[in-house]
């Protein structure tokens, strides 16, 4: 992995994931960066009511070997990867890993 790169796509990742760090009254928000194995997630835990916990993945990114942001959780209305693009991630690193490798080459980003 090229450090200078895969430094720079982090600081883009967790820069773009504190946009997703509120938290709500029975609702919390944890961002996880795991800078080791270069996996970054937003989750949200909280109550539905007295009786129902819930924890869910609402954005998960990883960067592979090959210096590529994978994006494998967009549980938001936003587009992510526009996201990442403003804050200077090129578009060719960029692989939308929740689409099917046979849906990827029509997504506008890499295919892997």
């Amino acid at each position: 992995m090229g450090k200078v790169k895969v430094k720079k796509y982090e600081r883009a990742i967790i820069d773009l994931m504190q946009k997703y760090r509120f938290s709500a009254e029975n609702d919390e928000a944890h961002i996880i960066a795991d800078s080791l194995n270069h996996h970054y997630q937003v989750l949200r835990t909280g109550w539905t009511d007295e009786n129902t916990y819930h924890l869910w993945v609402k954005i998960h990114f990883q960067i592979k070997p090959n210096d590529k942001i994978w994006i494998l959780e967009n549980r938001t209305e936003d587009d992510v990867a526009e996201a990442l693009i403003k804050r200077g991630v090129d578009k060719a690193d960029i692989v939308l890993g929740f689409l099917p490798a046979y849906a990827r080459p029509y997504s506008d980003y890499a295919v892997a």
